[in-house]
């Protein structure tokens, strides 16, 4: 597989849930940084660990697309739910053939733009 294909098939696995599955697209000492957060997950079973322990139901995950080559990924993900619909881009580094390095930037789409920008069109 690569890199877009181990990540959509990694946040398929997360929305399933199928935790075995997906720690199979993970190598051992992955990490995962969630910049919104400031948070750090170290090593494959701290990830899988917080995937499995957030707090549920949390929506449905859908991977919009996934771009890339055989060393790295970027990934286009949505997720509706009852509060709203969040939206994340993932960018997947590759190492012996499995997803390592991860970056997710979680936004809330539908915000304003700042003053003196109000005249450009909404995005869709």
């Amino acid at each position: 597989m690569d890199a877009p294909d181990l990540a959509r098939a990694l946040y398929t696995a997360y929305q399933a849930p199928d935790w075995a599955r997906a720690q199979t697209y993970l190598h051992p000492d992955a990490e995962v940084a969630m910049l919104a957060t400031s948070e750090r997950l170290a090593g494959r079973d701290e990830v899988i660990r917080f995937q499995r322990e957030y707090p549920e139901p949390w929506g449905e995950l859908a991977v919009l697309r996934a771009l890339g080559d055989a060393r790295a990924a970027a990934v286009e993900v949505e997720v509706r739910a009852r509060e709203g619909v969040f939206q994340m881009a993932a960018f997947w580094d590759v190492r012996d053939g499995l997803l390592a390095l991860g970056t997710e930037y979680w936004v809330d789409p539908g915000g304003s733009p700042p003053p003196g920008r109000a005249a450009y069109p909404a995005a869709d």
